[in-house]
């Protein structure tokens, strides 16, 4: 097993990062699996009385069924992104990170709602709506801390094949679950409207000092991109952390200057593959990001002005017209 671990670790673009990867993936893997082992025996030792129970279709199982699908191509070194050293150590940062605060975040949930947890979509005779702790953060943490870790892993093994998978299957199964229970909780609880009013369903808000902390992050991980130069498998990168920034950064202005220049920079990236002195936009993206630190940026002018993008609803007034 060791020499199999190696010979396909020589494939990879930096072994010695890809059998940390790997390790750490069933670590921090092996303690979900813990969590949720242990979930599932407390439910079955302490049963609480049901007023309803309905079994789902994406149950903890297929849940893992689904997660497991992303396995081969990590322990293959199957689709890995053709990253430099630099930029695979860096991929590699940012997927450790992200695995850590999921398991952080799953495990704490867990102990968080206590007896309420449920394999299927179950409402309890003495329901208790869980708001708490990382239930404050986001309506489902659970599923939320999932996806977290499975894109982390993907990150860190630098593998385009597994992001797809989460983002195209995983993500979209988890949302369909969430809505569903949320269905049977609404009816149980006319609480849980004015909680899922004011609470995200899977990614934290982030504003204050932890936001500023993100954007200063992400800035510097742009400059690092820049300066290397940014390729095809840099931008998926920065897309993705850019987009997640859009829909996480509070207030809404800030998170729609994140989503618009995440489109920025897919622009700017193929107007340089044409014209290639085209690339120094990506610094004056960088230095609307720093601006946008202390003071409006014009993409938030924009959006103080129309709440949107113009562009987007001149397409949709024309759209709806014909």
């Amino acid at each position: 097993m060791p020499e199999l671990v190696h010979a396909v670790a020589a494939r990879a673009g930096d072994p010695a990062l890809f059998i940390a990867g790997m390790a750490y993936i069933y670590l921090t893997g092996l303690a979900l699996l813990i969590a949720a082992g242990f979930k599932f025996l407390e439910h079955a030792r302490h049963p609480e009385p049901l007023q309803r129970n309905r079994r789902h279709f994406f149950s903890t199982r297929e849940m893992v069924v689904v997660v497991l699908f992303n396995v081969p191509f990590w322990l293959n070194s199957i689709a890995q992104l053709p990253l430099t050293p630099l930029f695979y150590r860096l991929w590699f940062a940012v997927g450790a990170a992200m695995m850590t605060a999921a398991v952080v975040w799953h495990v704490t949930a867990k102990f968080a709602i206590r007896r309420m947890w449920s394999d299927g979509i179950e409402i309890k005779a003495a329901h208790t709506l869980v708001t708490k702790g990382p239930y404050a953060l986001a309506r489902h943490p659970m599923y939320a801390s999932l996806l977290l870790w499975c894109w982390g892993a993907s990150a860190a093994m630098a593998n385009w094949a597994s992001l797809v998978i989460t983002t195209a299957v995983l993500l979209p199964l988890m949302i369909r679950r969430a809505r569903d229970e949320e269905a049977e909780l609404e009816k149980a609880d006319p609480d849980y409207f004015f909680y899922r009013q004011n609470t995200p369903m899977l990614t934290p808000k982030l504003s204050g000092t932890a936001g500023v902390v993100v954007r200063v992050a992400a800035a510097a991980v742009l400059a690092t991109c820049i300066w290397i130069g940014i390729t095809a498998a840099s931008l998926t990168l920065l897309v993705a952390l850019h987009v997640w920034l859009g829909f996480s950064l509070k207030p809404e202005k800030v998170g729609f200057s994140y989503l618009t220049k995440s489109g920025m920079m897919v622009a700017v990236w193929a107007f340089s593959l044409i014209w290639p002195p085209a690339h120094y936009l990506f610094w004056l993206l960088l230095a609307m990001f720093v601006y946008g630190l202390f003071f409006n940026c014009p993409c938030m002018l924009v959006y103080e002005k129309y709440h949107g993008c113009p562009c987007v609803g001149l397409v949709k007034r024309c759209l709806v017209k014909r």
